[in-house]
């Protein structure tokens, strides 16, 4: 009886200190704490949200702010916008979080602008350059448009050569002001815009009805 006793004693010792173990590591978690989800890394004013900047955490119910998320609804918070900066570490709330707006599908295509149409443009125009385009006397406005291409009559494109050491050397697309190219490697020719379909036919039209030329004017300070 007494063995039994002792063995029942040494039993409830260990079944208290796994207890208070339980207690330590899950039991006071859950039982005391609320489970949200948090940002674990800064999250800036507009980023989208993936799983990669979100993590879980503990904290008491007296500190959970409106809103917060739980575990359970990160796909809910995946693929939406923060509409403010959210520190690493701060509990993530719906209320911080928006849908992105969708960027406008660019509608542009490459359109070639024939040299026998063209009347009047600079020799200095390359690729990325900006420019506006009238009828030959200026009076008629006919859109503005981005250069894609700048071609000689062989269609190759034309780019800067840029005098370095007393010698001339092709730099490509190497960025220079409209008033430092002054030297090419061809004569322009003929030129390709980034257009929508409408504009372009606008500029058709106008070519065929009118028989009459362009003018390509480009707006310095804007490549």
């Amino acid at each position: 009886m007494k063995k039994t006793k002792q063995i029942m004693g040494v039993l409830l010792i260990f079944i208290a200190i796994a207890g208070l173990a339980y207690w330590e590591m899950v039991g006071r978690d859950k039982i005391m704490t609320e489970k949200v989800l948090v940002a674990c890394v800064d999250i800036l004013q507009g980023d989208i949200l993936a799983e990669e900047m979100l993590s879980v955490a503990s904290v008491i119910p007296e500190s959970v702010i409106s809103g917060a998320m739980k575990p359970e609804e990160i796909k809910k918070a995946l693929g939406k916008k923060a509409s403010q900066t959210i520190i690493k570490n701060q509990q993530i709330s719906r209320y911080q979080l928006g849908d992105p707006v969708e960027r406008e599908k660019d509608k542009r295509s490459p359109y070639l602008i024939k040299g026998d149409w063209i009347d009047s443009m600079s020799s200095s125009l390359r690729r990325g350059d900006k420019i506006e385009i009238y009828n030959r006397d200026g009076q008629v406005y006919l859109g503005d448009y981005e250069v894609l291409y700048v071609k000689d009559a062989q269609d190759k494109e034309i780019t800067d050569i840029i005098s370095e050491d007393l010698s001339y050397v092709t730099q490509g697309r190497r960025e220079s002001g409209i008033r430092d190219r002054a030297y090419g490697n061809g004569v322009v020719d003929h030129i390709e815009i980034l257009a929508e379909l409408n504009h372009y036919q606008k500029i058709l039209a106008f070519v065929d009805a009118m028989e009459e030329k362009l003018l390509i004017v480009q707006k310095e300070g804007e490549r």
